[in-house]
């Protein structure tokens, strides 16, 4: 069975100075936590040794948000171990007082490094997030969450009479809890049809071509679904999927899509070592699918944890499953 232990926590922060979003969410709030991250805790000072031996080796900053492997088969960059999820739909400017939430996923041993990631978002809200980085908040409360099982723990409180203890995060999916709500889907009809909502952009390429709307297909998704499972388990997990890849996709070929409300949702973000804004649009939408989706389930049910496509890190390629 394939394992990959995932820890989904949910910060909640106190706006202390207003705060407007740009559209690319995830892509700020990863700009301003690894910039705030940098600055503090990095070993190798944010130069160009960030991620790469020797210092990654001992560097927390390096290991979370710039591994670099430099025989790595898939190139240099590896699959970060983490995703940050802010709702694309939530309100685009934040008053003085009110709630700012976003979700933070890690995958396997990267568990240990959550401390730094808990400075680095306090960090965050002092130096500044949003437009000019102007905006500015306070950290409240952290909650670990296990999203299949409808459980949730607060591990951290903050703010005046706040508790200065942090708790270790204990929710954690594996693969026994990932065949249960596979099992529960199929109980519920979703071996036979499914339905896949896409609230953030999911970005594939297929033969070096962008998959739109009406080239959308099961076996695609699957496949970078499989791709980015593997690398994950290989660096961060007990080992690669062991998946009957081949087969698997054969399969995934033959589900129908019956149903498509699809469209592609243009979206940049802005890039510092780029100097320029790079897309990272994508489908969003749902779908629903039909056939014996029975061997499916369970793979799909890892996507919903941990993204896929491109820009996942960034919270695009979220999938989300329901029954029709």
């Amino acid at each position: 069975m394939f394992d990959l232990e995932v820890h989904q926590l949910r910060f909640r922060a106190e706006v202390t100075a207003p705060l407007r979003l740009p559209a690319a969410r995830g892509a700020a709030l990863r700009g301003a936590l690894f910039a705030a991250l940098r600055a503090q805790f990095c070993l190798a000072g944010g130069g160009p040794d960030c991620g790469r031996p020797p210092a990654a080796a001992s560097c927390p900053v390096c290991f979370l948000l710039a591994p670099v492997d430099e025989g790595n088969r898939r190139g240099q960059d590896v699959p970060r171990p983490y995703v940050l999820r802010v709702a694309l739909d939530g309100p685009p400017a934040y008053a003085r007082g009110e709630t700012f939430e976003f979700g933070f996923s890690t995958f396997g041993h990267v568990l240990g490094v959550f401390p730094y990631a808990l400075l680095g978002v306090q960090e965050m809200g002092q130096r500044g997030l949003g437009a000019g980085r102007a905006g500015g908040f306070q950290l409240a409360e952290v909650w670990a969450e296990q999203p299949l099982a409808g459980r949730q723990e607060r591990i951290y409180r903050g703010g005046r009479g706040g508790d200065p203890h942090v708790g270790t995060p204990a929710l954690p999916v594996g693969g026994a809890d990932v065949a249960a709500e596979a099992a529960l889907l199929g109980a519920r009809g979703a071996d036979r049809r499914l339905r896949l909502t896409l609230p953030a952009p999911l970005r594939l390429v297929e033969g070096r071509h962008l998959v739109k709307p009406e080239t959308f297909q099961p076996r695609v998704l699957l496949a970078r679904l499989l791709d980015r499972l593997d690398a994950l388990g290989a660096r961060y997990g007990g080992g690669p999927t062991g998946a009957g890849v081949a087969a698997l996709l054969a399969h995934a070929a033959t589900m129908r899509v019956i149903e498509s409300r699809l469209t592609w949702r243009e979206l940049f973000r802005a890039s510092g070592r780029h100097g320029a804004l790079l897309p990272m649009g994508g489908l969003v939408g749902d779908v629903v699918l039909e056939g014996d989706l029975a061997p499916l389930l369970p793979w799909l049910v890892w996507g919903s944890l941990v993204h896929v496509g491109k820009d996942a890190a960034m919270g695009n390629g979220e999938l989300r499953l329901s029954v029709p």
